[in-house]
């Protein structure tokens, strides 16, 4: 059971392109500050494959890198951890992963943002970082080429813009633990999502039955627990037959449980709990796979009819 889908709650992807990794060390970084675009030449990269060659990164994404950096209040940070992980493509010098979850920047996430000229990125990870008194920027949508995004525990604030909808290749996208607020976000063209986290956050009003979540046939993973819905749920739920965890605990959902929910057959784990359910559960014969299933705090009656 926890193991079948260990990797999908894990959050992680693993790379298929040809990219080199790159391990920036403090003397690298201290480098890079002070020298010359000129003499960017003589200076060196670790990778994990040398036979791909010392070029890897071309020198204006580093120096873009640095530049990206020094936006930010860096120096409670240690050195060593500014870019945990970084991949070029190995034919156009682009970088293409950028993680940096280390908690290293402090500061606006400006729409001007060096970031938002990296338009190779396919993976981008910023989240436990401080970006205080920024909201998302709708220059996201500029990266259009990402598979994965993660900007959780940052303190985003305010609406996610519409401008999400231009990345029509996100497979994974997690915003949770932010201070994001309205209603669902609408963003379309996501039909590629497999995981959607949005947890821990001030989102509110209804599940609209014409939402495209319930387009989103693709979705493994859905966490919306812990925001301010407060609606009923709609019976296109039932759309995502290839949910394998969905969390709706903690919000304000209401009413009864739609019958809809029995088609959602590869569900290993089901979280309702501490909603405004009312009523008997539906029928549920064809959940067989559920391991974990929490309905405590509503107000349900009756049995579970499980068969």
């Amino acid at each position: 059971g926890k193991q079948t889908h260990s990797s999908l709650i894990k959050f992680c992807m693993m790379m298929t392109m040809s990219e080199s990794r790159v391990h920036f060390h403090f003397f690298s970084l201290l480098l890079l500050c002070c020298v010359s675009p000129s003499s960017l030449a003589n200076i060196k990269f670790t990778k994990n494959d040398p036979a791909l060659g010392q070029d890897a990164c071309r020198h204006h994404q580093i120096q873009a890198l640095m530049q990206f950096k020094n936006e930010f209040d860096s120096s409670s940070c240690n050195e060593n951890n500014y870019f945990q992980e970084i991949y070029c493509d190995n034919t156009t010098g682009a970088i293409t992963k950028l993680q940096l979850p280390s908690g290293c920047l402090i500061g606006i996430l400006k729409p001007s943002s060096s970031l938002f000229g990296f338009h190779h990125l396919r993976y981008l990870n910023l989240s436990h970082n401080n970006f205080i008194s920024s909201s998302l920027p709708s220059e996201f949508g500029n990266l259009n080429k990402l598979e994965v995004l993660s900007l959780s525990s940052n303190g985003f604030f305010g609406q996610v813009p519409s401008s999400f909808s231009n990345l029509s290749l996100l497979s994974q996208l997690d915003l949770s633990h932010n201070e994001l607020t309205g209603s669902f976000p609408l963003v379309q063209n996501l039909s590629k999502l497999s995981f959607l986290k949005l947890s821990y956050n001030h989102l509110s009003g209804t599940l609209n039955p014409n939402s495209n979540l319930f387009e989103m046939n693709n979705l493994r993973y859905l966490n919306l627990a812990f925001n301010n819905f407060s609606s009923k749920l709609p019976s296109e739920l039932g759309n995502l037959n290839r949910l394998e965890v969905l969390s709706l605990s903690s919000n304000g959902f209401f009413g009864q449980v739609p019958p809809t929910i029995s088609n959602l057959t590869s569900l290993t784990q089901l979280y309702l709990h501490q909603n405004e359910f009312t009523g008997s559960f539906p029928l549920v014969q064809n959940l067989t796979k559920v391991v974990y299933l929490e309905l405590s705090n509503n107000h349900f009656s009756g049995t579970i009819p499980f068969s």
